[in-house]
């Protein structure tokens, strides 16, 4: 049995996603996660509209990430390999060892101000193309200028990032194509040339921290491989913030290297729907809150049982 540990990006913020641990142990590290950043984190992650703001969404996801897997080490839980979706692999890098908590704060909170200001300065939007093939993705933004695949989640599911009339062009392209295509609520074009100017500041940022080795594996979102070195995880935080996100890669690699239990560690649920999707044979756990936490602890026992007795 290999388990795999994901964590969500900035799309999966959830208002309130923090209620449910307030009495639980794992809640205290929301003072150290407040402490590094100089903000209230637990009152923004309350907030109905952090959301639509990346300077705002990116702790507050970060936070509710963090927070789930304290508790699921806390129970005792390991994982041999960790990954991320786009924030999420921050945190990832984190929970993998490469940075202490308050480390990692204060490089996304950089992060969500530094991508912040990149949409102010470079309008744009993203959407996701879904009942199409990556090819035929491919295909309908090849001749749109400024328009890129930022996110390769999974076979029919795919998400293009551009300037706003870039963005409405292919939606015609991509109901002709038998697809649609879905506005996404987003301040910005995520992993496009638009977040060019924000890529200095996070590698500034990365550079006043030590990255240790992780515990782990972390298999990278923009090159879809098992990364073992602080340095090379570095390297590869600040390649993902132009880079697509080749999340169908990403579960590909995980099923390669044997992952059976794949737990997606914080709030949303997306990661859990698109692992359902790619990855036959492997059970998958949601983390959101402290019961969550005692139902994996409960089903890793059983099957690790159900191992011995076979």
């Amino acid at each position: 049995m290999a388990i795999a540990a994901v964590f969500p990006g900035q799309g999966s913020h959830r208002a309130g996603s923090l209620d449910a641990w307030r009495d639980h142990p794992a809640f205290a590290v929301t003072e150290d996660i407040s402490a590094a950043l100089g903000r209230d984190i637990v009152a923004i992650a309350g907030d109905g509209t952090a959301g639509s703001r990346t300077a705002d969404a990116q702790p507050a996801i970060f936070t509710a990430s963090i927070v789930a897997w304290q508790a699921l080490t806390d129970a005792g839980v390991d994982v041999d390999v960790v990954a991320g979706h786009s924030l999420g692999e921050y945190t990832a890098a984190c929970a993998g060892g490469c940075f202490d908590v308050s480390a990692a704060s204060r490089l996304v909170g950089a992060r969500g101000a530094a991508m912040a200001a990149s949409c102010a300065a470079n309008p744009g939007t993203m959407a996701a193309i879904v009942k199409l093939d990556p090819d035929a993705v491919a295909a309908l933004v090849a001749d749109i200028p400024q328009l890129v695949v930022a996110n390769d989640n999974a076979h029919g599911q795919a998400v293009v990032a551009g300037p706003h009339d870039a963005v409405d062009r292919v939606r015609d392209r991509a109901r002709e194509a038998g697809g649609r295509a879905v506005p996404l609520d987003v301040e910005g074009a995520f992993h496009s040339p638009a977040m060019a100017e924000a890529v200095d500041k996070v590698a500034a940022a990365l550079a006043a921290l030590d990255i240790a080795d992780p515990r782990v594996p972390l298999v990278s979102g923009a090159s879809a491989s098992a990364l073992r070195t602080g340095t090379a995880i570095g390297d590869a935080l600040v390649a993902g913030m132009l880079a697509p996100v080749r999340w169908r890669e990403v579960q590909a690699e995980l099923a390669a290297m044997g992952v059976t239990e794949l737990l997606e560690v914080g709030p949303g649920g997306v990661l859990s729907g698109l692992a359902k999707r790619e990855l036959a044979g492997v059970r998958v756990h949601r983390i959101e809150a402290p019961d969550d936490v005692a139902d994996v602890v409960g089903a890793l026992a059983d099957h690790k049982c159900s191992e011995v007795a076979s």
